[in-house]
C-alpha cells in the first residue's frame, strides 16, 4: 500500500526517466514507432500543416558509422 503518494510519484518519475535515459537510440525509435502505429493514433489530432517525417530525423538522431555499413552475408548465397 502506498502511504506517501508524493514520494511514490517522485520515485516512479525518477525511475521512468532513468529507464528512458538508458535506452539506446534503436530502442527509443522502436517504442516511438510502436506508439505511432498503435490505436492511440486513432484518437490523435494533428494540425493540417503537420508534415510527417522520419522519427529518427525528428529526434535529431544521426546514423553512426556502424549503422551505415552494409549488412554482410555470412556465406549465404
Amino acid at each position: 500500500m502506498i502511504t506517501n503518494r508524493r514520494s511514490y510519484e517522485q520515485q516512479a518519475e525518477a525511475e521512468r526517466f532513468e529507464t528512458l535515459r538508458n535506452m539506446s537510440a534503436e530502442e527509443s525509435i522502436a517504442i516511438g514507432e510502436a506508439l505511432l502505429t498503435s490505436d492511440l493514433m486513432n484518437v490523435a489530432v494533428f494540425p493540417d500543416d503537420d508534415h510527417p517525417k522520419s522519427l529518427a530525423i525528428a529526434l535529431g538522431i544521426r546514423r553512426t558509422a556502424a549503422a551505415r555499413q552494409p549488412v554482410r552475408d555470412h556465406g549465404h548465397q
